[in-house]
């Protein structure tokens, strides 16, 4: 199925949660000098423009970026990585274009390192493959991104970050992708893998978690933001699972976490963190 356009949901609560989260990663992975390989698995557009008539059908990044950017200048420093790669395709003051991972990615990212980007919807990837690369070494790929991942892996620079974020919209991902990033862990157990997930159903939720147990990684970090916990229509929040955390993450997911909860429907959300 190739329906899912992540234009209708750019820069909801979502995508600031993960996002925010994503930055902080590739923060401490590019401390070190060695050159890092970044692999995005569904990289969709990759810049999104938040006039479009996708993103104003929907309304949603009204309830997220847009409610975060209004008081951007108070928030902790933790904050800081993400908001200099969204100032970094806006105009000074405005806020119109929100960056997808890929942006983010070439944001942090060095021009040692190198970044491939998955995508399979051809409309998405068509945009994907027009991003300034800002003299990084980016390659983007009209491709399966799952398969990709076990093709590529491990990778000559034997540092990694493998970044996934499916649709979800086949429903056999919830069974398969924890499969899948098993047997890629068998092949490069000290890469570091983030994968997202939503809260939609709870019995493909459970049935992902279980897999993801059942990967067998020692080192494991858990985030998870419930917006609304007792809603049963749509996306009620969503996690990352981390495997492979560098030292001191956790600490800088809780902040982020719990700010977003001040944040985003206040008084209601909250959110988990566990080290697995």
């Amino acid at each position: 199925m190739l329906s899912y356009q992540h234009g209708y949901h750019a820069g909801n609560f979502a995508d600031v949660m993960k996002h925010a989260i994503l930055m902080r990663l590739l923060t401490y992975l590019v401390q070190k000098d060695k050159p890092l390989f970044y692999l995005e698995t569904h990289a969709g557009k990759g810049l999104y423009d938040l006039h479009s008539k996708q993103s104003l059908k929907t309304g949603e990044a009204q309830q997220g970026i847009e409610s975060l950017w209004s008081k951007h200048a108070a928030l902790p420093s933790v904050f800081a990585p993400y908001i200099q790669a969204i100032q970094a395709v806006n105009e000074p003051k405005i806020l119109r274009h929100y960056p997808g991972s890929p942006s983010l990615a070439l944001n942090a990212l060095r021009s040692q390192d190198r970044i491939y980007c998955c995508e399979l919807h051809p409309a998405e990837y068509q945009v994907l493959k027009q991003l300034r690369s800002r003299d990084k070494k980016i390659f983007f790929s009209q491709s399966d991104g799952m398969v990709q991942m076990n093709a590529m892996l491990p990778p000559p620079e034997r540092r990694g970050l493998v970044f996934i974020d499916p649709s979800y919209e086949v429903k056999t991902e919830y069974r398969e992708i924890p499969r899948q990033i098993k047997s890629a862990y068998a092949r490069f157990e000290t890469g570091v893998y983030c994968l997202w997930y939503p809260f939609v159903d709870k019995t493909h939720y459970e049935q992902l978690i279980r897999g993801l147990k059942q990967i067998g990684a020692p080192k494991v970090l858990r985030a998870e933001l419930r917006l609304n916990p007792s809603s049963r229509v749509g996306m009620s929040g969503c996690g990352l699972w981390i495997i492979n955390p560098p030292y001191r993450l956790a600490e800088e997911v809780r902040e982020i976490l719990t700010h977003l909860c001040q944040c985003f429907n206040p008084g209601v959300s909250s959110f988990l963190l566990e080290e697995c």
